[in-house]
């Protein structure tokens, strides 16, 4: 099987391919191609692997340093292969990612020239799955019930999402109208949050997801089997999605486990005796830190395109996917900063056609426009609302001076979601010690059916960062173990939470057998930034979210941090607590209200997130 162009796939001239002949581009793939990770849609992919070819027969040879390609069976892309054609069509005319085997769109349907121009409003386009046409009569391999399976199918040819990442972690969110029967009628903009709200926004796979999600989204099996580990996916919170996306521990815990030499370099005088292994890489905190402030930026960039995009689009059932690194922990010193190395690793895509057209302004009516109204404002308000809550995750976890109290919450987990058994706070604390917290259940303490009060064992200590660092130091809490829990439920999990004065971080543990006594032996943290040292996270969410921040001074940096600031307005505290749900129209007009103030930061010489003049 082979796929073949007129242009070169894999040669760049700055952001431009060369122009090249047919026989130094032809690409053949090795024979039968695997399947590899379960698509949140239930879609088969297949891995492929280009043959290193002969350059005297006028092959390219392609090897680990090439690109990577996965294959899509067209079967279970329903009229998507229309879409992307127009989408490869339209990037052709750009000069961008010229197709390997290009499949003209359906008649009156392909794009012109006069709808684009090369710096036309087609940004959005950048965001989309780098799409390269089809490779016919592939072999294609994969298990099933046990057995191997073969059979021969067309396959969407794409660069994999996930080139360039050692361990790929995707969150793969389900967003836009799930409905065709969408009309067009008269909402405001706090009615049309309201019903993009009720629309939803599902979590329809995790891949390489932290050990407190249970179920992977994406992953072998039967489509019975892949369904069943989703369930418990498409009940979580957003915000709760997002927080799992940036639990990096994974990362920073196999570096440590995997020493190089300059693992263990001795620490330096005047070091505050921090850890010696965090002289050379960053914490899971801080690379949290940088990985958010690159989402922020990026989907920034996602709904300014989208904005302005000439013709209202009807994107209807489509997927955004999150990718971050989750293998490799970031170098703290090197050839290459922190900030380049976190943000060349962090990618967000939209994919996922299948109900979908593509509107362009020399085919589309005025009645078409106006159908297509209301379901791309739902879009768009979907965009903005994984902004929203990505933008008060950082707000609310990375911009605390201090942490005042630390709540512990043990859940129980079952089938039909988890519910709470009990509480304890920690309100004053040393550097370094050791607490066995005894919880409540409002004001009656909880004891096991011997009478014996369930606890829970915590320690905390404090932990100096070294410079280069954003944060002066954070706060290290390890969940131990419980003891006298009462026997009933399937499992148990504990859920850490920090807060301050308007500031407040949450991490869960991994959900494990229940017992009278079970251990987790997790650590989370909890980084504090430097006092007096508001105004600096303020201006790296500003520069994040594309607001002009050169003559904005600290004095209105620090007031907007405070805790009746624009963006301590903006940004409400985090919901965390299970089973617990915000009330739709007060977060749809706070969502709205964000995104209005944003845009006028985009769009005039102002920064619209500050309530003062300057």
């Amino acid at each position: 099987m082979g796929i073949t162009s007129s242009f070169c796939c894999t040669d760049r001239s700055g952001t431009r391919r060369k122009s090249q002949p047919l026989s130094s581009c032809y690409v053949d793939f090795h024979k039968p191609a695997e399947a590899t990770q379960q698509g949140g849609a239930q879609a088969r992919l297949f891995r492929l692997l280009p043959v290193v070819g002969n350059n005297s027969k006028g092959r390219r040879p392609l090897g680990s340093g090439g690109p990577e390609w996965l294959g899509k069976d067209v079967t279970s892309s329903f009229n998507e292969v229309d879409f992307y054609n127009e989408i490869l069509h339209m990037r052709r005319l750009l000069q961008q990612d010229p197709p390997l085997q290009p499949v003209l769109p359906k008649l009156g349907q392909q794009v012109k020239e006069e709808d684009l121009s090369q710096t036309g409003p087609w940004g959005i386009v950048d965001f989309m799955v780098s799409y390269h046409g089809l490779a016919r009569s592939c072999t294609c391999s994969w298990v099933a019930d046990g057995r191997e399976r073969q059979r021969v199918a067309d396959l969407l040819v794409f660069r994999s999402p996930f080139e360039g990442l050692a361990r790929p972690r995707m969150l793969h969110l389900e967003l836009g109208p799930r409905s065709l029967a969408l009309q067009a009628r008269h909402e405001n903009q706090i009615s049309t949050g309201i019903l993009a709200r009720q629309e939803g926004i599902f979590v329809d796979g995790f891949l390489s997801p932290p050990e407190s999600i249970s179920s992977e989204g994406w992953s072998w099996g039967d489509n019975t089997q892949r369904r069943a580990k989703r369930l418990p996916l498409q009940r979580m919170q957003l915000s709760q999605a997002l927080s799992s996306l940036l639990d990096l521990r994974a990362a920073i815990a196999e570096e440590r486990f995997w020493p190089s030499e300059d693992s263990f370099v001795p620490a330096r005088p005047g070091a505050r005796g921090a850890d010696a292994f965090l002289h050379n890489f960053l914490c899971a905190a801080e690379y949290s830190e940088l990985a958010l402030l690159a989402f922020v930026c990026e989907l920034s960039r996602l709904l300014r395109a989208c904005e302005e995009v000439p013709v209202p689009q009807k994107w209807v059932q489509s997927s955004l996917a999150l990718l971050v690194e989750a293998g490799v922990a970031p170098p703290r010193r090197g050839p290459i900063q922190p900030e380049t190395w976190v943000t060349s690793r962090v990618k967000i895509q939209i994919l996922g056609w299948s109900k979908s057209s593509l509107s362009l302004p020399g085919s589309t009516t005025q009645d078409e426009r106006q159908d297509n109204e209301l379901p791309w404002q739902i879009y768009q308000h979907h965009v903005g609302r994984v902004l929203w809550e990505s933008a008060r995750l950082y707000f609310h976890s990375f911009c605390a001076e201090e942490w005042v109290k630390f709540t512990v919450q043990l859940c129980e987990v079952s089938k039909g979601g988890s519910s709470l058994l009990g509480t304890a706070e920690l309100s004053s604390f040393g550097a370094c010690e050791s607490r066995t917290l005894k919880l409540h259940k409002g004001d009656t303490p909880l004891t096991n059916s011997m009478g014996r009060p369930t606890q829970v064992v915590v320690t905390l200590k404090f932990l100096p960062l070294p410079e280069p660092s954003n944060f002066t130091g954070l706060w290290q809490a390890q969940v131990e173990r419980a003891e006298h829990v009462e026997v009933g439920a399937d499992s148990l999990c504990v859920m850490l939470t920090a807060t301050s004065r308007q500031h407040s971080m949450s991490h869960r543990t991994r959900e494990v057998p229940n017992a009278a006594e079970v251990s987790w032996n997790e650590e989370f943290e909890f980084p504090i930034i430097p006092v007096g040292k508001e105004a600096a996270s303020g201006q790296r969410l500003l520069e994040a979210l594309g607001q002009p921040t050169k003559s904005i001074t600290q004095e209105a940096l620090t007031e907007s941090m405070g805790l009746k600031g624009g963006l301590a307005r903006h940004l409400p505290p985090l919901v965390f607590e299970e089973g617990k749900k915000e009330d739709p129209r007060a977060a749809s007009a706070g969502q709205v209200a964000f995104i209005a103030e944003l845009r006028s930061g985009w769009y005039e010489p102002r920064c619209g997130l500050l309530d003062n003049n300057y």
